[in-house]
């Protein structure tokens, strides 16, 4: 990949890394800043085939153990065990520059689901020697190793820090190579380089306007920048920080003790006391780290001391190898399961032809339930105006109206007939007209009159 885009991942948080391991790498980050490193486009960093080939009796004698190099499973002997190297920073993306030519989380996903897919693979190691690196990606990668249908052992003769213990939990069994070697910094951390106060000394000036109703847009960052970390650490970190902790507990249940938390606050133990801790299963070398795999794979392993995953070769709920991405799911909770793992699992179903059935986040089956609500409620109230456009003598809404119009209509017609309007008594003038001056033996004589008539 490009420099600037490595370097962009690398100054955007958050990270679950050694610290140690972030000041080892800082010279680096400086040559890039300064535009010093690599800026074309650079070739992607392969995952190479490595694997170890099983003795004639099931199991690798532990004096030859050794690496083998090949193009393709396809060329591999049946009943060999996957070597997958895990080594330097942990990116999602393939890195080069920061650590030379190492693949990503996402390409080591890949490698992982082929391999295990391989007929000629029985059992994977998974090789590390890292400080951890970015969470994003990691919370997958990790699950997919937990769900891979064949054995699988981490090993090490160097640091499983932070990330990289991240992934080597979900692992069955733990073996590190000597009393030097070294686990933990179970935690997550973000570093943030604010170069704003220096750009703005040489005359930049920053415009950071946000919409109407959009006040908590990007609000923790700000706080951040301004020395306000609680809202970041609050919001972001611990919530991360709390699904690193409760995975590595559902991984290695001997951890999930009062004495297991102690151990899950960001120090590193070397082999001794983490074996003794339960964070580590064993020390030995490399070759003891291959015979437990095949062990796993033989069913021939007796202790329990490692991970609460269990061996998913004797697994067949899913059927034999066909759906590890499915059984990468088990065990997961909130934000670990994410969409992109979802969509893998369904992709598998598809593959295959289980098409009448689906799996579906309990964040989209949350917002499918309420939109199912509203819907529900939009049908009862159609049902109800259709109810009472019936008793109205009306089909729809339109014929409603229409009658309504024509009742108007009439009621105009017939409005402006005799009878129809108000009606009111017409004065009738007397033949004498009165007048306040008349006498009253003039008006005796007229009612005399008018009584002899």
């Amino acid at each position: 990949m490009r420099v600037n885009h490595l370097l962009s991942a690398i100054l955007r948080g958050p990270f679950a890394l050694q610290h140690e391991t972030v000041l080892a790498y800082l010279p680096r980050v400086a040559t890039m800043l300064r535009g010093e490193g690599e800026q074309g486009e650079l070739p992607k960093p392969k995952v190479r085939s490595l694997v170890v080939v099983a003795g004639t009796d099931g199991l690798m004698a532990a004096t030859v153990a050794s690496r083998q190099r090949v193009k393709a499973y396809d060329d591999a002997p049946a009943g060999s065990v996957a070597i997958h190297s895990l080594k330097g920073v942990m990116m999602k993306q393939d890195q080069w520059g920061l650590c030379e030519d190492t693949p990503g989380t996402a390409s080591l996903t890949r490698a992982l689901v082929a391999a295990d897919a391989h007929e000629n693979v029985v059992a994977h190691v998974l090789d590390i020697d890292s400080g951890g690196g970015t969470v994003d990606g990691t919370a997958e990668f990790a699950a997919t190793i937990k769900g891979l249908t064949k054995p699988i052992v981490a090993y090490s003769d160097g640091i499983v820090a932070s990330a990289a213990y991240w992934a080597a939990s979900a692992c069955q069994r733990i073996v590190l190579n000597n009393s030097t070697c070294a686990v933990g910094s179970i935690g997550v951390m973000c570093s943030i380089t604010d170069y704003k106060p220096m750009l703005e000394e040489l005359g930049v000036k920053f415009h950071e306007p946000r919409a109407d109703d959009s006040d908590e847009k990007n609000e923790d960052f700000y706080q951040l920048l301004q020395g306000n970390y609680k809202p970041y650490v609050t919001n972001v970190l611990n919530p991360l920080r709390e699904m690193f902790a409760s995975t590595v507990k559902q991984n290695r249940p001997q951890l999930a003790t009062k004495d297991g938390e102690k151990l899950l606050r960001g120090s590193m133990y070397f082999a001794e006391t983490a074996t003794a801790s339960g964070l580590v299963d064993e020390i030995g070398p490399f070759s003891r780290a291959v015979e437990l795999a095949l062990e796993l794979a033989a069913g021939d392993s007796g202790s329990d001391a490692g991970t609460s995953a269990t061996s998913l070769t004797t697994n067949t709920m899913f059927g034999k190898n066909k759906f590890p991405a499915v059984a990468a799911l088990a065990g997961l909770q909130g934000a670990a399961m994410t969409p992109a793992l979802v969509s893998a699992a369904n992709d598998e179903l598809e593959a295959a032809n289980i098409t009448a059935a689906a799996l579906i986040s309990q964040t989209a089956f949350d917002e499918l339930t309420a939109k199912a609500g509203r819907v529900d409620q939009a049908e009862a109230t159609v049902k109800a105006t259709t109810d009472a456009l019936a008793a109205a003598g009306a089909k729809d809404v339109a014929e409603l109206i229409a009658q309504r119009d024509e009742a108007r209509t009439t009621a105009e017609e017939y409005g402006n007939q005799p009878g129809e309007l108000p009606t009111s008594s017409e004065k009738i003038k007397s033949d004498v007209e009165e007048s306040a001056e008349t006498p009253d033996k003039e008006w005796e004589a007229i009612h005399a009159r008018m009584l002899n008539s």
